[in-house]
């Protein structure tokens, strides 16, 4: 079962295990599928290698991940609408277990464990626990 958390653009920061950071990136279409236990967040960020300015903090954020996919540690949406719609539904589960995958179009799609950690001012911390083989995980869901 599909949950929209949110449509529109959202700003979505990232960390890496280097100390480097972005804070460029706009995901959209931030949707949550539901199968059992397993959470599955999917954020399109294909919107950021849109832009024709090729040195906009978007393209080259968007062009850094591509790059570090590997060395992610942590994604950060400070949207009130993702915390609270994920929250509810992460409130529902039996010891959930939650997998990110950013979409970055044809720049590839990137999977992660993640655990998430509520933020005080509002929004949410996804810390990767794990990269995963995003082929393996997409063509399951695109299987089914």
């Amino acid at each position: 079962m599909w949950h929209t958390l949110r449509r529109t653009a959202a700003h979505l920061q990232l960390s890496y295990g280097d100390g480097a950071a972005s804070d460029g990136l706009i995901g959209r279409r931030y949707m949550l599928e539901v199968d059992g236990s397993a959470l599955t967040l999917h954020i399109d960020l294909g919107l950021n290698f849109q832009s024709r300015n090729r040195l906009s903090a978007g393209y080259l954020d968007a062009g850094a991940l591509v790059r570090n996919h590997d060395r992610l540690r942590s994604a950060q949406c400070e949207d009130n609408l993702v915390r609270a719609r994920l929250v509810r539904t992460w409130k529902e589960m039996h010891e959930p277990r939650l997998t990110m995958v950013l979409d970055l179009g044809p720049h590839g799609r990137f999977a992660y464990s993640v655990r998430p950690h509520l933020l005080f001012t509002g929004g949410v911390q996804l810390e990767v626990l794990q990269v995963l083989d995003a082929a393996k995980l997409i063509g399951a869901h695109e299987a089914a």
